[in-house]
């Protein structure tokens, strides 16, 4: 130490730094033969899922067959038969089955009444023709036309009239007539004064046509 109290510094020699820079130098050449170190980060782990399958249970195994199952050699042999069916033809027909029968039972004694199970024929309606009343037969022959009397002239007149219900005549038609005068005595008497008996069905009064003729004579002087 110095007389002040410092640590005095050591020189250092030449041989020992020359040895400090083979040192070094030595560990220099080492780095480049054996390469550099290199530094490898770890990353995060990744969990990876995989679908990994159930085993299945195994299969059955069949039981072994029984003995009762089992067929000697004679008995495989052997050929069973079965007996032919006969052809149940086409045209064969099953008869319904019949309705229960049902019991009815004794009648009485005594006097017993006969059903007609005949059923009546139908007759056709009864029709009757429309005919002249007989209280008034002396009306249907009309007046003598006087202008076809003063000539001397005789006639006729056709025509056909339509009846009503009530007998009386509703309309007439001329068809016929010698002259136009015995036409219109003859139409004015069929209106007024001519009565008759309707036509019937079953019965009942209905409307009827019918024709009718008219003659005009003037009477032998004698």
């Amino acid at each position: 130490m110095y007389a002040n109290g410092f640590l005095e510094e050591k020189r250092r020699s030449p041989a020992s730094l020359a040895a400090v820079i083979g040192l070094h130098g030595a560990a220099l050449a080492a780095v480049m033969i054996f390469g550099t170190t290199t530094f490898i980060a770890h990353k995060d782990p990744r969990t990876t899922v995989f679908n990994v399958p159930i085993p299945q249970p195994p299969e059955p195994v069949p039981p072994p067959p029984s003995h009762q199952n089992q067929q000697t050699p004679q008995q495989r042999d052997q050929v069973t038969t079965t007996p032919p069916v006969a052809p149940v033809p086409s045209d064969a027909i099953t008869a319904p089955p019949q309705p229960p029968t049902v019991y009815h039972p004794p009648l009485p004694p005594g006097p017993q009444i006969a059903l007609n199970t005949t059923t009546a024929p139908v007759l056709p309606p009864v029709r009757h023709a429309a005919m002249v009343d007989p209280n008034y037969r002396d009306a249907l022959q009309p007046p003598y036309p006087r202008p076809m009397l003063d000539a001397q002239r005789n006639g006729s007149v056709r025509v056909r009239i339509t009846i009503g219900t009530d007998g009386r005549v509703s309309a007439i038609e001329q068809l016929s007539a010698t002259d136009d005068a015995f036409w219109r005595v003859t139409e004015r008497q069929a209106r007024s004064r001519w009565r008759f008996r309707p036509a019937t069905l079953d019965g009942r009064p209905i409307v009827s046509t019918m024709l009718m003729t008219v003659t005009f004579r003037i009477p032998d002087e004698g």
